[in-house]
Parts: structure tokens; C-alpha cells; sequence
């Protein structure tokens, strides 16, 4: 119970952050094993006992909130299908903060929100520093990253076909594309046999 109890709460995007610098910190303490982990074909020993076992509610409520963020690190046609879905409850929200005349939450705003702009910066901001802190503690994740650049690139596409923005407008996604594909490209180098 104690468990499932402190999982369920670790999904609160309000320990976002912190899940990120409690995993880096494992990650920086750890490097070396985890690089030698990511060029293995199987689990090293140093692996599992200096990483995996000491900590594991922390993979428990990591796992959970991954799978919580995860829309973005399906194929495309899941990921959009999840990600309407979650802007539509954050629109319902929207429409009932307005009609009891409260402020309307900045992602709760149907008449403001660009469906596609909002996935490119939830996958930036809070899917991506996630997603890259997990696959260096665990390789075999890699290819939800790889998912990940590809779904951000798509969400771009529909972005420019839905606002045909300036190419001043553009080149910040871009950039963040190209900044989220050149780290697939070093966390793919790692999974190669170390010598």
C-alpha cells in the first residue's frame, strides 16, 4: 500500500522537477556504470547493485510518472488521439472556470491555445528533461526518445500548416528539434559495445 501510495502521488506535476534532479543526481553519482551498462548486451552486476536495487521506489515513481507523460512517446496517431483528449479536459476546465467567473488557467483556454504549439512545448519542457534523464540511468529506453523527436517533428508540421508562421516563428522549434535530435543521436552512440 505504502508503495502504490507514494507512486500514485510521485505523478503530481508538481514533483516534476524534482523527479528530474533526483534521477540526474543518481545518473551523475553513477556515470561511469551507467555508461558501461548502455554498451552492454546484458545487466552488469555493478549496475544492478549500485543503481537498480538501492533505489527502488524511486524507479517505481519514475516509471509511473513516465507512463502518466507518455502520450508524446507513442506512435503518432496515439499520441495525437491522447494529447486531444487531455486538451479537451483542459478546455472543459477552461469553460467552467469562465462561466464562474474565474480566471481561466493559461492551458485551459480553448479560444488561445494552439493545439499543436501547446505539444511542442509540453514535450520541450517537461516530456524531454524526463525522457533524457531516464534513458541514461536506463538504455533500453531509448527508442521512446526516438519516438519522441519524431512526434515533436509532426507536431511541427501541423503546427505550420495551422498558424504559417514567419520563418523567424519557426526557427525556435526547429532549433528545439534539431537540439532534441542531436541528443537521440549521443544517447544512440552510447548503446554501441564499449571495447
Amino acid at each position: 500500500r505504502k508503495v502504490a501510495v507514494a507512486t500514485i502521488l510521485h505523478t503530481d506535476n508538481a514533483n516534476h522537477f524534482a523527479m528530474i534532479k533526483d534521477i540526474s543526481q543518481v545518473y551523475e553519482a553513477h556515470e561511469a556504470t551507467c555508461e558501461k551498462q548502455a554498451g552492454s548486451s546484458g545487466m552488469l552486476t555493478e549496475y544492478r547493485d549500485k543503481i537498480l536495487e538501492p533505489n527502488r521506489l524511486l524507479w517505481l515513481e519514475l516509471f509511473l510518472h513516465l507512463a502518466d507523460v507518455s502520450n508524446p512517446l507513442k506512435p503518432f496517431n496515439l499520441s495525437k488521439a491522447w494529447a486531444m483528449r487531455v486538451l479537451d479536459e483542459f478546455f472543459q476546465q477552461g469553460d467552467e472556470e469562465r462561466e464562474q467567473g474565474l480566471p481561466v488557467g493559461m492551458l485551459n483556454d480553448r479560444d488561445k491555445v494552439n493545439k499543436p504549439g501547446s505539444q511542442h512545448g509540453f514535450i520541450t519542457f517537461l516530456v524531454s528533461p524526463l525522457v533524457v534523464q531516464s534513458v541514461n540511468l536506463f538504455p533500453d529506453f531509448m527508442d521512446l526518445h526516438v519516438e519522441m523527436v519524431a512526434n515533436m517533428e509532426k507536431w511541427r508540421d501541423e503546427w505550420v500548416a495551422d498558424v504559417k508562421p514567419s520563418d523567424d516563428e519557426l526557427a525556435p522549434k526547429n532549433a528545439d528539434i534539431s537540439k532534441c535530435r542531436a541528443t537521440s543521436d549521443r544517447l544512440l552512440a552510447r548503446r554501441k559495445p564499449q571495447k
